[in-house]
Formats: C-alpha cells, sequence, structure tokens
C-alpha cells in the first residue's frame, strides 16, 4: 500500500476515517468490515439503499462504498439522491455487474471510482476508499448530468467486462463528466470500437448536437481545407456557392476525426491553429468563427512513429493525446469473446430472423482460439454470417469461417505481424483505399502506400540480417547508402531493433 493510504489506514491515534458499507450481501459487508477495521477505520453498516441514504444524510462519512444492486432503488439512484440532497462524501461504487453503461452512470453520477466483485485484493480496495477519503475535500464533485439515459448507446453498444476495457469505461466516463474536455484522441487497431468510443462519449455527455464524423482519409486530397473549414463563393475554382465546413455543421456538438493520421501534411498546422485557439475561417473569407465543438480524433496508426518519419507533426500529436483513450485488440481481451459472442447473436435474431438460439462448446473453443486480427469488428461479421447460414438452432464450429487458421495460443502482435505477407496487406490496403474513394480514383494511393509499407520493409529486413545494413541491403536490392539514408530518414534505430 503507499505510503500516503498507509498514514491514512493507520490512522487511529489521531482521527479514525469513518467508512459506510452499504450492500445487501452481510458476507460482503462482513469481510470489508473486517478488513477497514484492521486498518483502523470506524465503519458503519446498511443492508439496502434506504439505510443507505438515511445514514449518508444523518451521518459524516469520509468514504462509502456502495453497492449497484440493492433492494429499493438501487446504488446508482443512491448516488443522485445523496448528490441531490448535498451529501458530499465520495462514494465509491461496488458491484458485479461491471457494464460499461454502470461504469459511466456511476462516474456521472457523482461516484469518486469503482470497484468490481468479487474482490481479489482487498488491499485494491483499501486503497482506492483510503485515496477517495484523503482527496474528498479538494476534489470538485462530477457534474450530474440528466437521471435517465437509454441503456443502448446511439450506434452500437460497447461490450465487455475484462480489466482492459473497463479502464477505457472509466476513461469515457471522466471525459463525459468534464464539459470542459475539448479534444480527446483514441487510439486502437481498425475494428476495435473507435467510433463507438466517439459516439459513446457525445451521446452520453449533454451535448444534444450534432455527431459529425469525418473521414480524414477518404476526402479527395485537394478538397480535404474545405471539408473542414467550408468556402465562400468564388474562393476557388467550382466554388459556386459558400459552404459551411465540419467545424460549422458540428456546432456546439462533436466532430469525429477518423484516421487522422492521414491527414495532408500541409493541414496539420492549421488544424493545430484551431485546436488552439479554438477560431477557424472558411476559405476565402477573412471572417473568423468560434470552435463550439469537442474534437475526437481517432488513428490505427502508431501516431509516434508517424513524427519520428515526419509524416505526422509533433506540436499536433501532443495537442491531440492530451486525453488518450487506447482501445486493446480483442486478442488482448479473450475474456470479453463470449459476451460479445452473445450480443452479435441476440442481433442476428431480432435484426435479421435468424433462428439460432445457443452456440456449441466447440464454437466456442473455436472463437477463443482465434487471433482476431479485425478484431470485434471481425467477430461480430463471422458470428452474423454463422448465425445466418447454421442449418439448426445451434451455431456448431463447422458454420464458423475464419480468415485464418485459428492458433491454439494467443500470439503476441509481433507474430501476427510477421505473418502477415506483404503481399496482402498491399491488397487489403488497395482495397480499403478503393472502398473509401466512394467510386473516384484516390489521390496519392502510391506514395500512401509506400509510406505505410517502407518502414516495416526495412525493419523486418534488418532482422533478418540480424542488423547488418550490407545484407539487409541486399535482401532489399537497395545500394548501402540509400539503405542507411532511408534507416535516418524514418528514425529506426538499429541499435533497439529485436533481432530474430
Amino acid at each position: 500500500m503507499p505510503e500516503t493510504e498507509q498514514n491514512l489506514g493507520g490512522a487511529a491515534e489521531t482521527q479514525a476515517i469513518r467508512a459506510l458499507i452499504a450492500d445487501d450481501d452481510p458476507a460482503i459487508r462482513l469481510v470489508l468490515r473486517h478488513r477497514l477495521e484492521a486498518e483502523g477505520w470506524r465503519v458503519e453498516e446498511a443492508a439496502d439503499s434506504g439505510a443507505a441514504l438515511e445514514a449518508l444524510n444523518h451521518g459524516r462519512f469520509d468514504v462509502a462504498l456502495v453497492d449497484i444492486i440493492m433492494p429499493g432503488v438501487g446504488g446508482l439512484e443512491v448516488l443522485s439522491t445523496a448528490r441531490e440532497q448535498g451529501c458530499a462524501t465520495p462514494i465509491v461504487v461496488i458491484t458485479a455487474a461491471s457494464t460499461m453503461n454502470n461504469a459511466i452512470e456511476a462516474l456521472k453520477r457523482g461516484a469518486r471510482d469503482y470497484l468490481t466483485k468479487p474482490f481479489e485484493n482487498l488491499d485494491l480496495v483499501v486503497t482506492t476508499a483510503a485515496r477517495a477519503a484523503e482527496t474528498s475535500a479538494q476534489a470538485s464533485e462530477l457534474e450530474r448530468v440528466k437521471k435517465e439515459l437509454d441503456r443502448k448507446l446511439v450506434g452500437g453498444e460497447i461490450i465487455g467486462h475484462s480489466a482492459a476495457i473497463q479502464e477505457v469505461y472509466k476513461l469515457i466516463g471522466r471525459v463525459v463528466s468534464n464539459d470542459k474536455i475539448d479534444v480527446v484522441l483514441v487510439s486502437g487497431e481498425s475494428g476495435t470500437g473507435k467510433e463507438l468510443v466517439a459516439r459513446a462519449i457525445h451521446f452520453k455527455s449533454r451535448r444534444r448536437e450534432p455527431f459529425v464524423p469525418v473521414n480524414c482519409s477518404a476526402i479527395p486530397h485537394g478538397l480535404v481545407e474545405s471539408e473542414l473549414f467550408g468556402h465562400e463563393r468564388g474562393a476557388f475554382t467550382g466554388a459556386a456557392e459558400r459552404r459551411a465546413g465540419k467545424f460549422e455543421v458540428a456546432g456546439a456538438g462533436t466532430l469525429f476525426l477518423d484516421e487522422i493520421g492521414d491527414l495532408p501534411l500541409e493541414l496539420q498546422p492549421k488544424l493545430l491553429r484551431v485546436l488552439q485557439d479554438r477560431e477557424f475561417t472558411r476559405v476565402g473569407s477573412v471572417e473568423t468563427q468560434r470552435l463550439q465543438a469537442r474534437i475526437i480524433a481517432a488513428t490505427n496508426q502508431d501516431l509516434e512513429t508517424a513524427v519520428v518519419a515526419r509524416r505526422f507533426r509533433e506540436d499536433l500529436y501532443f495537442r491531440l493525446r492530451v486525453i488518450l483513450i487506447h482501445l486493446p485488440p480483442l486478442r488482448q481481451r479473450r475474456e470479453d469473446i463470449p459476451e460479445l459472442t452473445e450480443f452479435f447473436v441476440a442481433k442476428a435474431v431480432s435484426e435479421m430472423g435468424s433462428r439460432v438460439t445457443a452456440v456449441s462448446p466447440e464454437a466456442r473453443a473455436k472463437l477463443q482460439a482465434y487471433n482476431w486480427p479485425g478484431n470485434v469488428r471481425e467477430l461480430e461479421n463471422t458470428m452474423l454470417r454463422a448465425a445466418l447460414l447454421a442449418s439448426g438452432s445451434t451455431i456448431r464450429a463447422d458454420d464458423i469461417s475464419l480468415a485464418r487458421s485459428p492458433s491454439a495460443g494467443a500470439a503476441s502482435d509481433t507474430e501476427i505481424d510477421a505473418a502477415d505477407s506483404f503481399a496482402a496487406l498491399i491488397g487489403r490496403r488497395v482495397a480499403q483505399y478503393l472502398e473509401k474513394a466512394n467510386g473516384e480514383e484516390p489521390l496519392g494511393l502510391y506514395q500512401k502506400l509506400v509510406a505505410e509499407i517502407e518502414r516495416p520493409l526495412i525493419e523486418q529486413a534488418m532482422r533478418r540480417a540480424e542488423g547488418n545494413q550490407v545484407r539487409a541491403a541486399r535482401i532489399l536490392g537497395l545500394n548501402r547508402n540509400t539503405l542507411r539514408k532511408k534507416l535516418v530518414d524514418l528514425g529506426i534505430a538499429t541499435r533497439k531493433l529485436p533481432f530474430d
């Protein structure tokens, strides 16, 4: 336990911490009481929400541990009512129902933190409660928003109970609870659900103006500035009338800049200026307009690598990542696969008329063994297809068609990357660019592909050559001086490469 928490826990000689435990399970109350009293705390108990509210209103506690599901109105309503009645006691939610909505709702309604049952580490409970008690005097209460929100998010639901995804829930809750946070960066591989995070932040916050998505890689290169900033009539050839840009259309809502790593380099300083000054000007105009929208940017690229390679501005990168929400790939949260599977099967039943009611154990094992390079999006497509094509009411292993042979173990990111052939990678990226072009010829396709592939290609060659530049140049068919220049330009530190 950290020193600060240790001091708090052992403060019986001066002023003991007073804690309220509100849970309908007497075993939980007993375990927590014994652990907290062992730290010298003074503990009171409440077995239902009514008793919890009465204790909070009439007693002075330094911290309260409140279960979400209790007889009566429940823990979330206890949070709201306590705050409405002026109770300043910091509340830590304890729950076995650790869904995203519970996490977000708890934080929005004034919870200082939340913990999941069963408790694997009681020291963590003590530390969390002690930290809440210590900071209660200084920390401002999280803003309370309206009491009832739809359980389902517009655009989809983020599903999962893993520790990794719960951290995402917490960050979403922090952003939702603070309207002054005006820039958020969401990172993660393709298919992990970055737009779902952006929509969750928008629709769970108090912003009721538009959610405006923009795919930076899908806009023709020469039209990006006009698309974002808008333009005046006659500003350029073909500008027959004034047009509002996405910054303006978003109003006081949310502008979601997807694939921010593909924003043209020459426009990045202009975006940085907008984010810093919160002002923008239409192309061809001298009139300055105020930016009111929250900006959420998303990327599946490693922007730090792009900064080193001079494909992305360092100052813009640091301005964007003030609040960073990283979505883990599905292979790093495999415990969420069963719940996601059930969700997508239910979706197939309700939206597509599937008659499937179950997934066989063999099918579940097959899903768990697969590495899901396409992440949640691939799992969704796989389950929808299986649910529609299954011959009976149960999805069997043979009904599940996977893009690759499943691995018995969880392969690392490096192993998965190495398994991809460059030919397959190029094929996928060309198809993606053509799809994003919406029937038009994508501009600069060659340069984009070279920029994406050149660095990993050279790194793989250097690994194969065990750091020997002469051998790596021979593998690549390059002159050694050319290879050396590319190593410098791309910022590849050869001493740090993990050679095979």
